[in-house]
């Protein structure tokens, strides 16, 4: 078992057969919970009972003919947002009720950024009436859903954590305990991944010199720019998902086009986000969000993490010479407060006097 706990936090091994390891330790402790998560994982979901995370949301795309039975245009994207408020379904929603092993061996046959849904034809020719009301001379022959193949490596991400979660449950009360599990894989080095989105040339630039400084301090930092020169066909959504997954910690600059893009879940920060948020709920000290001091939170901090400690590196350097900042990231307390005294002070009591006129 202890190695089946080394792999799931180092991320390593194929999901898949890491979940059949964990099924026999699930029967073996007679944990129910963990053995039905793991069938559904392995063999896929049913109707109706699909978790959040195998929904994604995506963009309708389709193949438009002409009265004639000639293609006018192909995987051309059309908005069916009216009709979706009308059905009361977000008709761009697409579905993964696959077991995990398809979803794994589809990412590895998978040759570009993209993911291709085919939408079952009763569907498209519902899709059609409404697009001909509109369009009269065309109608719409096939359609797709269509996404970034990050939100299929994001679903074996999420079941990860969660089969460590339920694993740490299963040996919350046996001898070997996860927190043990993860000391032995530890080192005295603390990777940091540094993410952010894409801006100016100074933006950037900035960035590439707050992780050379991580570097410089003793921080074994990274960040897309330093990762896509070691590999020449760098797959940057696997990246991103890598770092935030494998680093002890993940630092977030927030920008105005950081929270545009996190508001919104556009392209590979939307999708970065949806995991830093998921995660939170179970990594609470992995995170650690800063901003240049440039600009004021309410416009770089995204909505969905407006009540957390954003640490102002321009006010850190000034006044501790980023000590709160390394304290951050070596998870130490800047003030160390005293132990609870075993003996309590005690308390004067006013003692009344015997009543006299």
């Amino acid at each position: 078992m202890k190695e089946l706990l080394k792999q799931l936090y180092s991320g390593e091994g194929r999901l898949s057969l890491l979940l059949l390891q964990a099924k026999e330790f699930a029967e073996q402790f007679d944990d129910e919970d963990l053995i039905r998560f793991i069938d559904k994982e392995l063999n896929g979901y049913d109707a109706g009972e699909l978790p959040e995370y195998r929904i994604i949301k995506a963009e309708i795309i389709g193949t438009i003919k002409n009265a004639y039975g000639q293609i006018v245009k192909k995987d051309v994207t059309i908005n069916f947002s009216v009709l979706s408020k009308h059905v009361g379904i977000d008709l761009s929603d697409t579905h993964i009720p696959d077991g995990i092993g398809f979803i794994e061996d589809g990412l590895v046959e998978l040759t570009g950024q993209l993911v291709q849904r085919s939408i079952p034809p009763g569907a498209v020719e519902m899709l059609n009436k409404t697009f001909k009301h509109n369009n009269p001379q065309f109608h719409l022959s096939s359609a797709s859903h269509s996404f970034g193949k990050a939100a299929l490596q994001f679903i074996l991400t999420k079941v990860r954590q969660d089969l460590i979660t339920k694993m740490q449950k299963l040996n919350k009360e046996n001898e070997i305990n996860m927190d043990e599990v993860a000391d032995d894989i530890k080192s005295d080095v603390i990777n940091v991944f540094v993410t952010y989105a894409w801006e100016d040339n100074e933006h950037n630039d900035k960035v590439i010199s707050f992780v050379n400084f991580l570097r410089e301090s003793g921080y074994n930092a990274t960040m897309d720019r330093k990762e896509s020169q070691e590999d020449t066909a760098t797959d940057f959504n696997q990246m991103m998902i890598t770092g935030i997954s494998n680093s002890d910690k993940v630092i977030v600059v927030l920008s105005e086009k950081y929270k545009e893009k996190a508001d919104n879940f556009i392209g590979g920060v939307g999708t970065e986000f949806r995991i830093i948020f998921e995660q939170l709920k179970t990594y609470t000290n992995k995170f650690v969000f800063v901003s240049f001091g440039k600009n004021p939170n309410e416009v770089i901090v995204p909505t969905a993490i407006g009540g957390r400690d954003i640490l102002n590196l321009k006010k850190d350097q000034d006044e501790t010479k980023f000590n709160q900042l390394f304290a951050k990231l070596n998870s130490e307390n800047t003030i160390v407060f005293s132990e609870v005294n075993e003996t309590r002070v005690e308390v004067k009591v006013q003692e009344i006097k015997p009543f006299k006129l």
